[in-house]
């Protein structure tokens, strides 16, 4: 059994680690990767590792720190190999199933707050950032009241979080829900002068997860949503007319989620308890 893992700290610098374990130890692993804040999301998966996993640390000697620390001490692992990510053509937040009501859609798709310069959080912005991490729908009022301050304070100090990128509102759905939606993953070697024609092509499918620049013996993924799995083909075929020389190096297809942006989920793909993402905040 070997396992993928994505890395995304709050530098938005993303890494994959790819690592061997003994099968007998699946179900054990998966435990442990799951109680763990950094690994935010754990998935079975096809291909020639079985889970993909999204790792989340705030640099990159936090990541080693992972590398060397928590996966020695995991059941059954016996390999690991990192692969870096360079740059992001779009994330899962900004996907869009497109079965929003209209006027909802143009709530979620509201004017961008003002920029802000970076900043890291302080001890005060902790709270609302584990209360939002257990219920990211909380209101002001009890936002404010979990957290000991006023709605205002807790709005004016979410608002900035959002302005400054250190964190982004995103939208996940049960399996039951998503009608039919199969998340699939292409791990693709192209030609250096395309890999960012074909980012940005994929980056602009409505469906479209996840487009991200790797470091390694593949250079691009994508993570889409497919109704059936022939459509991956027409991508392929795709790729190859936009990208001569470019080689599929992995197909992946997810079969389950254990656990997604924090939340361990349970057969249906509902939410049953929340292991919060580790912060890096200052004076913490």
């Amino acid at each position: 059994m070997r396992v993928t893992t994505r890395c995304l700290p709050f530098t938005l610098t993303l890494r994959l680690f790819e690592t061997h374990l003994r099968p007998s130890e699946g179900e054990a692993l998966i435990e442990r990767l799951c109680a763990q804040p950094a690994f935010g999301t754990v998935s079975l998966v096809t291909a020639s590792h079985d889970l993909f996993v999204d790792c989340f640390a705030s640099s990159h000697d936090e990541l080693m720190d992972i590398v060397t620390g928590s996966f020695p001490g995991l059941p059954g692992v016996t390999h690991r190999k990192v692969v870096f990510v360079t740059k992001l053509y779009r994330q899962a937040s900004e996907w869009r199933s497109g079965t929003l009501e209209p006027a909802r859609a143009r709530l979620v798709s509201a004017e961008p707050l003002p920029e802000q310069p970076a900043y890291s959080p302080d001890r005060l912005d902790a709270a609302p950032l584990e209360e939002l991490a257990n219920d990211g729908r909380a209101s002001w009022a009890e936002l404010g009241a979990a957290c000991g301050v006023s709605p205002q304070t807790a709005r004016r100090r979410v608002e900035r979080f959002l302005a400054t990128g250190y964190i982004a509102l995103r939208c996940d759905t049960s399996t039951a829900a998503q009608q039919g939606l199969r998340e699939v993953t292409l791990v693709l070697n192209v030609p250096a002068h395309h890999v960012d024609d074909v980012g940005r092509y994929f980056a602009a499918l409505s469906n479209c997860r996840l487009s991200a620049q790797v470091l390694g013996a593949q250079n691009l993924l994508v993570t889409l949503w497919v109704r059936d799995y022939l459509e991956v083909q027409a991508y392929e075929r795709e790729l190859a007319d936009r990208a001569p020389g470019s080689a599929v190096i992995s197909r992946q297809a997810v079969v389950r989620t254990f656990k997604r942006m924090g939340h361990v989920l349970d057969e249906s793909g509902c939410s049953r308890s929340v292991v919060p993402l580790p912060l890096r905040t200052e004076g913490l």
